[in-house]
C-alpha cells in the first residue's frame, strides 16, 4: 500500500509526518513497523496470524496494481474495491490504538465509579430503601448460579416476603455500613484490567482478524457503493494511518472508516497513490467534496501519515492529527457510561428563584404567663423571629404558636378540628421535652400548631444566651414542621389524614415510620440557629434512653405473650416501640446532617456503643442514607413513604420480633422469637 507514496522508488522511501510538524524520510519497511505485530512465532511450526497475512498480501498486491491502473474518473469493480478496503482498514495499528484508548477511558471511568459508594449501591439496587426490580434480578441470578444456597434458605421455612427483606437489609448493611471498594477487590480488578489492556486489545484485534482476513460484513456493505478513481488534491494525497476515511451522512464529517456505520455509510475514500483517490458513494447520494481530503485524513489519523512530498502544507495539517477520532471516542465512552452507570447527580431540593411571599396569618397565644404587659416583649420577639425565618421556610400552613405554663394541658385542650382517634396524626409530635407540634384542621386545610412550655418563651427574651439559643433552635424546628407538612400535602393530598385499616399492612407499618421521616427533616433544618452542641447532646441522650426503654418494654411484652398469647397487645407494643426508636434515631441523624456530619458517632461514644451493643451500627448508617435520599427527591409517591417501612421491621428484628405481610393480604403477621408465628387478629 505504501508504495504509492514514495519519493524515492529505488530506495522505497517515503516522508513520515507526525504531530507538531515533525517530518522525516523513512523506508516503508520501517514505517509503523512492529516485530510480531499480530502474533509471536509458533512453537510447533504452524502458521501464525502474521504468516497468514503475509501469504494474503501476495493477492493484495495484485489487487492494488489493478486499482492503480484505472484512469482518473474511471469506474472500479465494487468487489475489487470492497475487498481491498475491508482487508486493510481492520489491520491498521490505528485501529488497535483507537479502541485501546476507548477501552482505557471506559475502564478508568468505571474504576473511578466503582470506587464511589453511591454508584455501586445504585447498580446493585441497594440505593432503594427496600427490595426492588434491580436487586431482585441480581438475587435471581445468584440463586441460578448457586442453587444450593436457595435450598439452604428454603430450610428456614420463612415466608418469601420476609426472607426477601431479611436478605436485602443484610446486603445493604454490609455495603453501606462498612463500604470499601478496596476491601471488595473492585479497584484491584480494574487496575489489573488496565495493566493488561495492551494484551486485551491485541488479543481482541487478532481474534477478529483470525476469523477472516477480509471482514465480510464490511465487504458486503462496501460492494453496495459505486466506485470511481478521483484526482488527489494538487499538493498530492496523504496516506493516513487509518488507511481509509468515511462519512455516515451525505455531506457529513469524515471519520476513520472503521468508525462508520457499516450498513449506512454514505461515502468512503482511500488514497491508493499520491495522485489518485479510490472513492465509493452510496447510490443516490452526492459525491463528497474532496478539496479538504488531506485535512480530513490527517484529523482521522492517530500518530502519523505518509506522503510522497515534503511540502510545507503537510506540516501545517499535521497539527490536527488525531482530533477527529479522539473526539468521537470520547463521545462513545461517555454514551456508554451514561447507559451502564447510574445517574449520579443528586436531585436538587431547591431550584430557581423563590416565589414572592404571601401575607402570613397565624395565631400567637399565651396561657399562664402573666399580664399583657409581661407578655408583650415575648409576642414582639416571636413575631420578629418568625418574620426573619420566613424567607427560609414556607409557613403558609402555620396555624399558630402557643406558649403555656402547663405544656401537657395546652396540648390536651388544643382544638384539633378532627377526630384524633381515627387518624395516625392524632398524637402530637414531641420535638424535645416541653416542645411539641400538632396537626390541626382549619377550614379544611391541614396546619401545624407549635406548643412550647412557657420556660422557652421566657428564655427567648431573657439575658442567658445559651438558653435563648436552645429556645430558638426548637422554635425553628417547629416552624420547619409547617414547611414539611406543606410539601407532603402538595405531593400527596390527604395522605396524612386518611384512616389506616389494620388489614393494610403497608399503611400500618408506615404509621410507625412517618414521624421519624419528619423528625429527620425538622432536626436538619433547625441546625445552625444556635446551641447545636447542646441539642446534639440532648438528642443523643434521648436516643439512648429510648432504645434502652424499648428493649425493656419489648422484652416484657414478649414474656407476657409467652405466658398468655395476645397478638394485638404484642403488636401494639412492638409498633409503638419501633416508632419511638426510629424517631429518636432520625432526629439525631438529621441534626448531624444539618451540621455537615454525615457519619454516625463511633462505638467509642456512648450513643455509638448503644448501637453497637444491639448490632445496629451498620443499620444506623443505612437508615441515615435512606432518609437523606428520601428528602433529596423533588416529588414523592405513596410508595416512597412505604419503602421506608423496612426500618421499623429492622429495629424489631434486633429485639427478637418479626413482622411480615399476611400471605392473603389481610394484614400483618407477627412472631416473637423463639415462639411460633401467629396471625395478628385483624379488626377492620
Amino acid at each position: 500500500m505504501q508504495r504509492g507514496f514514495l519519493f524515492d522508488a529505488k530506495a522505497e522511501k517515503t516522508y513520515v509526518h507526525r504531530r507538531k510538524g515533525v517530518i522525516h524520510p523513512a523506508s516503508i519497511a520501517d514505517v509503523a513497523a512492529q516485530r510480531f505485530f499480530y502474533s509471536r512465532l509458533s512453537s510447533d511450526g504452524s502458521k501464525t496470524l502474521d504468516d497468514k497475512i503475509t501469504d494474503y498480501e501476495n493477492r493484495l498486491g495484485g489487487l492494488l496494481i489493478s486499482l492503480r491502473s484505472v484512469d482518473i474518473d474511471g469506474a472500479v469493480d465494487p468487489a475489487l474495491a470492497a475487498e481491498v478496503i475491508a482487508h486493510l482498514t481492520p489491520r491498521s495499528a490505528n485501529m488497535r490504538r483507537m479502541f485501546g484508548s476507548g477501552m482505557q477511558q471506559l475502564m478508568t471511568a468505571a474504576a473511578e465509579a466503582f470506587s464511589d459508594e453511591d454508584t455501586v449501591v445504585q447498580m446493585l439496587g441497594l440505593s432503594e430503601p427496600g427490595p426492588n426490580a434491580v436487586w431482585n434480578e441480581h438475587i435471581s441470578r445468584m440463586f441460578d448460579k448457586e442453587p444450593q444456597l436457595k435450598t439452604m434458605l428454603d430450610l428456614l421455612q420463612l415466608p418469601d416476603d420476609l426472607l426477601e427483606r431479611l436478605i436485602f437489609m443484610a446486603a445493604k448493611e454490609h455495603f453501606l455500613g462498612r463500604y470499601g471498594a478496596k476491601s471488595l477487590g473492585i479497584m484491584e480488578a480494574f487496575t489489573s484490567v488496565l495493566d493488561g489492556l495492551d494484551d486485551i486489545v491485541r488479543d481482541g484485534h487478532n481474534k477478529a482478524l483470525g476469523n477472516g482476513l477480509v471482514a465480510m460484513a464490511r465487504k458486503e456493505s462496501l460492494e453496495a457503493l459505486e466506485w470511481r478513481i478521483r484526482a488527489a488534491p494538487p499538493e498530492g494525497a496523504i496516506l493516513p494511518d487509518c488507511v481509509a476515511i468515511g462519512a455516515d451522512d451525505e455531506g457529513g464529517t469524515f471519520f476513520p472508516y472503521m468508525m462508520t456505520n457499516t450498513a449506512s455509510v454514505s461515502a468512503v475514500v482511500m488514497p491508493i497513490t499520491s495522485t489518485k483517490l479510490l472513492v465509493g458513494v452510496r447510490v443516490g447520494h452526492a459525491a463528497p467534496v474532496l478539496s479538504d481530503f488531506n485535512k480530513d485524513a490527517s484529523a482521522c489519523s492517530d500518530e502519523l501519515f505518509i506522503t510522497a512530498s515534503s511540502a510545507s502544507v503537510f506540516a501545517e495539517i499535521s497539527a490536527n492529527l488525531g482530533e477527529r477520532w479522539s473526539a468521537e471516542i470520547d463521545a462513545v465512552v461517555q454514551g456508554a457510561l451514561k447507559d451502564i452507570l447510574p445517574n449520579k447527580k443528586s436531585a436538587r431540593e431547591l431550584s430557581g428563584e423563590p416565589p414572592p411571599l404571601s401575607p402570613l396569618s397565624y395565631q400567637l397565644s399565651f396561657t399562664g404567663l402573666g399580664t399583657d404587659e409581661e407578655i408583650t416583649p415575648l409576642s414582639e420577639k416571636t413575631q420578629r423571629l418568625v418574620g426573619q425565618i420566613r424567607p427560609l421556610f414556607d409557613l403558609d400552613r402555620l396555624d399558630g404558636i402557643t406558649f403555656a405554663a402547663d405544656h401537657e394541658a395546652a396540648l390536651t385542650e388544643l382544638e384539633r378540628g378532627f377526630d384524633v382517634n381515627v387518624t395516625p396524626e392524632g398524637m402530637p409530635e414531641d420535638i424535645a421535652q416541653g416542645v411539641s407540634t400538632a396537626v390541626v384542621l382549619r377550614d379544611g386545610v391541614l396546619k401545624v400548631r407549635i406548643v412550647m412550655h412557657a420556660a422557652y418563651g421566657q428564655a427567648l427574651v431573657a439575658n442567658d444566651v445559651q438558653d435563648a439559643e436552645v429556645a430558638l433552635h426548637f422554635l425553628v424546628a417547629g416552624l420547619a414542621q409547617a414547611c414539611t407538612l406543606n410539601r407532603i400535602e402538595k405531593a400527596l393530598p390527604e395522605f396524612l389524614m386518611t384512616p389506616v385499616m389494620m388489614s393494610d399492612h403497608d399503611g400500618v407499618l408506615h404509621c410507625a415510620v412517618r414521624k421519624a421521616i419528619r423528625a429527620y427533616r425538622y432536626a436538619r433544618d433547625s441546625t445552625e440557629f444556635g446551641a447545636d452542641d447542646v441539642v446534639e447532646e440532648e438528642f443523643s441522650k434521648y436516643l439512648i434512653s429510648t432504645f434502652d426503654s424499648a428493649t425493656t418494654a419489648l422484652k416484657q411484652a414478649k414474656e407476657a405473650h409467652a405466658q398468655s398469647e395476645n397478638f394485638p397487645v404484642l403488636f401494639e407494643a412492638a409498633h409503638g416501640m419501633a416508632s419511638n426508636m426510629l424517631i429518636s434515631a432520625a432526629r439525631l441523624i438529621g441534626h448531624r446532617h444539618g451540621m455537615g456530619q454525615l457519619g454516625f458517632p463511633g462505638a467509642e461514644t456512648e450513643v455509638g456503643a448503644v448501637m453497637a451493643s444491639r448490632q445496629l451500627t451498620n443499620w444506623i448508617e443505612v437508615f441515615s442514607k435512606d432518609l437523606q435520599r428520601f428528602w433529596q427527591k423533588d416529588q414523592w409517591t405513596r410508595k416512597d413513604f412505604y419503602a421506608l417501612n423496612i426500618h421499623a421491621e429492622r429495629v424489631l428484628w434486633a429485639n427478637g420480633i418479626v413482622l411480615w405481610r399476611e400471605p392473603n393480604g389481610q394484614g400483618t403477621m407477627i412472631m416473637a422469637a423463639p415462639h411460633n408465628a401467629a396471625s395478628l387478629q385483624l379488626q377492620p
